[in-house]
């Protein structure tokens, strides 16, 4: 219900791959909700460098945390592929915020999901060995965007995958080679499919 309200008769903007939604320093203006597709943010620093702090899918809102802090954008968004995203203008998400206590425990919610997954994400950085970190970058992506019964191949750049491991490019793939020399997963034409999800999630922990 709370869903429906938010959504009934916004407008829908489609974003083709790799296309920016929203820009890091920027203001926002709206709340965004994914209808379809898959959608990555960005940190990046100094030297240009770019970190995936957060990896999200249809259902998910994004572009929230400014708005309620009332500050500008503290990452970039990016479409992974095509995606389409519903439109909130800032004014009417104020307005439903003021007069819809549900609304406000439902991002009370959401920002508590962020923040222990932005947490566990630094921590990983911080800590976890480079096997540790492509593990948990594969298991992530996974358990993120597979369907149920889906055969599901992780289609990204190894540029991009070492973004969201927290690691250098050449790293990263030397350590899915050993992956894959372990039959951890399978190299398809670049893609990635994961063989033992359960083996790989041993060496988060």
């Amino acid at each position: 219900e709370i869903l429906a309200e938010i959504l009934k008769g916004r407008h829908i903007n489609k974003y083709r791959k790799k296309q920016i939604i929203y820009s890091e320093g920027n203001r926002p203006s709206r709340l965004y909700y994914i209808i379809s597709g898959k959608v990555k943010l960005v940190k990046t620093n100094d030297d240009a460098k770019e970190l995936v702090v957060g990896l999200y899918k249809e259902g998910d809102f994004i572009g929230h945390v400014p708005l309620l802090e009332n500050s500008v954008y503290r990452d970039s968004a990016e479409a992974l592929e095509d995606a389409e995203l519903a439109l909130i203008p800032r004014e009417e998400f104020d307005e439903l915020m003021k007069k819809d206590i549900s609304l406000i425990s439902l991002f009370t919610k959401i920002l508590a999901k962020d923040v222990a997954e932005y947490q566990e994400h630094l921590i990983s950085i911080a800590y976890n060995s480079l096997r540790k970190k492509v593990a948990q970058a594969l298991v992530a992506l996974n358990r993120t965007y597979k369907k149920p019964n889906e055969e599901y191949f992780i289609d990204m750049s190894r540029e991009s995958l070492a973004s969201i491991a927290g690691t250098a490019t050449e790293s990263l793939i030397r350590t899915l080679t050993d992956f894959k020399n372990e039959k951890l997963i399978e190299v398809k034409e670049a893609k990635i499919k994961i063989l033992n999800e359960e083996k790989l999630d041993k060496l988060l922990n």
